[in-house]
């Protein structure tokens, strides 16, 4: 105990919410806080002596074995970095981490502070800012700004892609004769057939209401888009089953190609978009 009655630095370590970990030249624990075992659910007996890295999920070993040299040859003095770290129940665990390197002691000092529950809302309001709530879809927002990253690459690499623009015939018919709710489970449904013909060709997305926007960024030529189409078509002569409804309904869909149709996103939508009115009003 220390003088003056002050409790111990160790007890006062141990009523920390963050942990406290110290760690030797070689990367081994010497000493944990008790807040360790909450967030790890390692006890510091099952830890003390272990190497830190076998407890650092696998794909930041690098990220993180790059900070600790930072710390030990370079210039970071006290870094803040996160990474993430496999607790004892298997499951990942976010981490933000202060630490600093002790030159008298040739220890390194770190404090853990649990992230996950920030990064789990993080995840989710990026997915609610880029994924239709309905279908969960790319939204507008995402696939014009997946449509400019795949003009400029198409661009710097000289190669070709198409956009699909789909729209749903008599839409309105079926949320005025069933209501929306059978109306918002054909989208989602519509949605799926979409996702599964163009999984392996590009993206789908959601622009709005009936209209539906695909991105076919993987083609080796141009003849491939007219392909997915006709599959496209193919997956909407099955009828789709709701309890005791049924409705067979059909997709008008337009087609560009880069460059040929357009040499900018808007160009390129408006295009298709054209392509799509005509094949409409000839149904």
């Amino acid at each position: 105990m220390l003088k003056n009655n002050l409790i111990d630095v160790e007890t006062v370590l141990d009523l920390m919410l963050d942990a406290v970990c110290i760690v030797d030249l070689k990367g081994n624990f010497i000493f944990v806080s008790a807040a360790f075992e909450h967030i790890f659910g390692y006890t510091a007996a099952e830890v003390v002596g272990e190497n830190m890295i076998n407890y650092v999920y696998q794909d930041d070993h690098h990220k993180t074995q790059n900070v600790v040299s930072s710390l030990l040859y370079g210039n970071a003095k006290n870094p803040q970095f996160e990474n993430r770290w496999v607790r004892k129940d298997g499951n990942v665990v976010h981490i933000l981490w202060s630490v600093r390197w002790s030159e008298d002691h040739q220890v390194r000092v770190a404090v853990a502070h649990d992230i996950t529950e920030r990064k789990i809302i993080e995840k989710r309001l990026h997915h609610m800012a880029n994924y239709d709530a309905l279908t969960d879809l790319p939204n507008r927002f995402s696939l014009m700004d997946m449509l400019q990253h795949t003009l400029v690459t198409a661009q710097q690499n000289n190669t070709v892609f198409a956009l699909l623009f789909v729209d749903i015939d008599k839409f309105k018919a079926v949320n005025d004769t069933y209501g929306h709710t059978v109306g918002d489970q054909l989208l989602h449904r519509i949605a799926q057939r979409l996702s599964y013909v163009v999984k392996d060709s590009g993206t789908v997305g959601r622009l709005g209401g009936d209209e539906f926007l695909i991105i076919l960024d993987r083609l080796k030529q141009p003849i491939e888009a007219t392909f997915v189409k006709r599959k496209i078509i193919a997956q909407f002569k099955i009828a789709f089953e709701f309890e005791d409804i049924n409705l067979n309904i059909n997709p008008s869909i337009g087609l560009a190609i880069f460059p040929n149709d357009g040499q900018t996103s808007h160009e390129l939508i408006k295009y298709a978009d054209k392509a799509m009115y005509k094949i409409k009003q000839n149904t």
